[in-house]
């Protein structure tokens, strides 16, 4: 895994956009997407964020992942929840079909787990999914995660669960949250 430098900006937002389109069913939605429209002012030029990336022996893109600052915009609970903490947001946890299970959506959690750590100075790394995509409850649920709000209505588009990230389960190191 490797952060993302000016060069890797297209291939990137390449592989962000037919996630969008293929496994999402979607596409950009730029309300919802602003750093995947513009992954370099999100993720190069911003202070406390990563963009990180996946490739195979050869050098193919397989995946990304991301860490934002901050908890999320909405709804107000949560807002409330991350205000004044020290919390990072992981997102874009996005690997191409034809490379998955093969361990590459595991290993960049926790590449960007580490980094939220010891780069970001980060004692919390929450994050949403959208159940409605096959696997992506069964993945989290798989890593050492505690649910935080299911916001799952049925018939909406979207089916969003969200989580913190056990981020010292993960890395292997016990004991109380870093920012408690």
């Amino acid at each position: 895994m490797q952060p993302a430098g000016p060069d890797d900006v297209a291939p990137a937002q390449a592989l962000m956009l037919r996630v969008l389109e293929e496994d999402l069913g979607y596409g950009l939605r730029p309300e919802w997407h602003a750093d995947v429209a513009d992954p370099a002012a999100a993720y190069l030029r911003t202070p406390g964020q990563v963009l990180l990336l996946a490739r195979d022996d050869d050098g193919v893109l397989m995946g990304t992942t991301a860490v934002r600052t901050g908890g999320p915009r909405s709804p107000q609970s949560l807002v409330e929840r991350y205000a004044g903490r020290p919390v990072g947001q992981l997102v874009r946890v996005w690997v191409l079909a034809e490379h998955r299970r093969r361990g590459v959506a595991r290993a960049l959690v926790t590449a960007a787990a580490r980094w939220a750590v010891t780069e970001g100075g980060y004692g919390t790394l929450c994050l949403h999914t959208d159940t409605a995509v096959p696997g992506a409850e069964a993945f989290w649920r798989s890593l050492p995660v505690v649910e935080v709000l299911d916001e799952r209505v049925p018939g909406e588009l979207l089916q969003t669960v969200h989580f913190e990230l056990d981020v010292r389960a993960l890395l292997g190191n016990p004991g109380p949250p870093a920012d408690d």
